[in-house]
């Protein structure tokens, strides 16, 4: 039986301060469905259920690293990142150019989309002194954005949230040589699929991009069995 190796996603009811134990138990689930045909492996990333907080705001290339530990430690076959687990996996594949393990990207956070808000603060950028302008930003993306990816956070993991948050990926696709599968829900409206479909067409891209019908970010509840046999049959 192969091992697998899941990389869990940001979710603000995850970070340690929240009192959980286990970043998958949202997803409990699939989880069970997948171990029927996997030896799987689950960790918790820093900062969340139960592991402590890094020690100043991380980058992803610091999460990059840290998987890569785990990996080592694991020896997977496959590795599996859900949503911003997926882009922690494309930029190690990327930095690391490891063709042993086969990666899965489930809801990957390659490019998120937005709403455009008609506030703005940035204009407080050329009147206001560094620490005003983050008490500012502070109070605008807790109590008027009310974000709770933010809100809920600490202030190590507020600024780690805003390091990764509006990354985009898709040149990292690009640098991966051996074949990564791209799975998506196809009404998925926080990593949607579009932007990453059009752009590995373009390019003529080797990678897989397997969408589920009427899915959304939540395949893994919503469309269990469906993801999972793609997975098995893809593996």
């Amino acid at each position: 039986m192969k091992k697998i190796l899941l990389v869990h996603g940001w979710s603000h009811d995850n970070y340690t301060r929240s009192g959980c134990t286990d970043a998958w138990s949202n997803r409990s689930h699939f989880v069970e469905a997948l171990s029927a045909h996997f030896e799987v492996v689950r960790f918790n990333l820093p900062g969340f259920c139960g592991e402590k907080e890094p020690e100043r705001p991380w980058f992803l290339s610091d999460f990059t690293r840290y998987l890569d530990q785990v990996i080592q430690r694991e020896k997977p076959d496959i590795v599996l990142g859900y949503s911003f687990g997926g882009a922690i996996l494309v930029h190690w594949k990327a930095a690391s150019d490891n063709k042993a393990v086969k990666a899965f990207l489930v809801s990957p956070a390659i490019i998120r989309r937005y709403e455009n808000k008609s506030i703005s603060i940035s204009w407080f950028k050329t009147i206001l002194p560094e620490r005003l302008i983050v008490l500012g930003r502070d109070f605008y993306l807790v109590s008027v954005v009310r974000n709770p990816y933010y809100a809920k956070a600490s202030s190590v993991m507020r600024e780690t949230y805003r390091n990764i948050v509006g990354l985009d990926l898709r040149e990292d696709l690009l640098k991966v040589s051996d074949e990564l599968v791209l799975i998506y829900g196809e009404k998925d409206s926080t990593t949607p699929p579009e932007p990453v479909k059009d752009f590995l067409a373009l390019r003529k891209s080797h990678h897989k991009l397997h969408v589920i019908e009427n899915g959304g970010h939540d395949i893994a509840n919503t469309h269990t069995d469906e993801l999972v046999l793609a997975i098995v049959n893809l593996a």
